[in-house]
């Protein structure tokens, strides 16, 4: 904006503010959040203008997570989605590297125009991919934010830890706003909340299966939502989450369908490194 066009701006502004206190009161406060944005380096997709223009969530949103070049998996899993009457799917990140189908995940969620955000693996690995699906990837977003509700693949921090212990989520409670924060990465669903007795560690939620979770509508929460490949919690299953929204409800989908050979089911607990 050069100089012209900010007095047009101003001189604009001021014709329709002036005379009106409530108007006027408002622009007071845009001013003081839009120079602590400016001044602190708030994040853009933290920012007012970025969570007011935020596309709203559906009401059940299914949440996949870490495919690991697993078509056979996603096969599976988007077959149950359908089956579960979810509204829409988002991605939690590591699209590729792990199966050998990483070019069908990619273009399996292009086309079903799937919202990603991208993994580690999508952002560094030794696939070998075509170079426009190697810029989709490179050009995953690291995080979506949708008002209040969060989507990443590690951590919201400046400083990526995995999330899967209640000190760590304690620590993200602490630096970030939201009201739920869904990630990939840690492979294990898991749910961890701000609420918690003792100080310095988050509150640690009970997961089970196949079976809905309401939340607390005056908490927050991390869910890890597990992953489509490379189980660690021994289940044998290939997994993901449904997110409802009207319900304030989380439900962890563990279903029957084919694993990665190195996933931890096919391994024992003695042979773990």
């Amino acid at each position: 904006m050069n100089s012209n066009e900010y007095r047009e701006l101003t001189d604009r502004l001021i014709r329709q503010l002036a005379g009106d206190s409530c108007k006027l009161s408002l622009v007071h406060e845009l001013e003081k959040v839009l120079r602590h944005e400016i001044e602190h380096s708030i994040p853009y997709h933290e920012r007012l203008t970025s969570r007011l223009t935020a596309r709203p969530s559906s009401r059940r949103t299914a949440l996949i997570s870490d495919i690991h070049g697993h078509q056979a998996g996603l096969a599976t899993v988007l077959a149950d989605i359908e089956q579960q009457r979810c509204d829409r799917i988002v991605c939690l990140g590591d699209l590729v590297e792990g199966g050998t189908d990483d070019e069908a995940v990619i273009t399996t969620l292009q086309r079903l125009n799937v919202p990603c955000v991208r993994g580690n693996h999508d952002e560094i690995n030794d696939v070998s991919l075509n170079h426009s699906l190697r810029q989709f990837l490179q050009q995953l977003p690291e995080h979506i934010v949708e008002r209040d509700v969060h989507y990443t693949h590690i951590s919201p921090r400046p400083r990526k830890r995995k999330i899967n212990h209640a000190v760590e989520a304690w620590n993200v409670f602490d630096e970030c706003g939201f009201r739920l924060l869904f990630i990939g990465h840690v492979h294990v669903p898991m749910i961890f909340g701000m609420k918690s007795n003792t100080f310095g560690e988050a509150a640690v939620h009970q997961v089970e299966y196949n079976k809905s979770y309401r939340l607390s509508s005056d908490d927050r929460y991390i869910i890890s939502i597990g992953a489509v490949a490379y189980g660690r919690d021994y289940v044998g299953k290939v997994r993901y989450a449904i997110y409802d929204s009207q319900e304030n409800s989380i439900e962890f989908r563990a279903i029957d369908g084919p694993l990665l050979p190195m996933d931890y089911t096919l391994r024992t607990p003695n042979t773990l490194g």
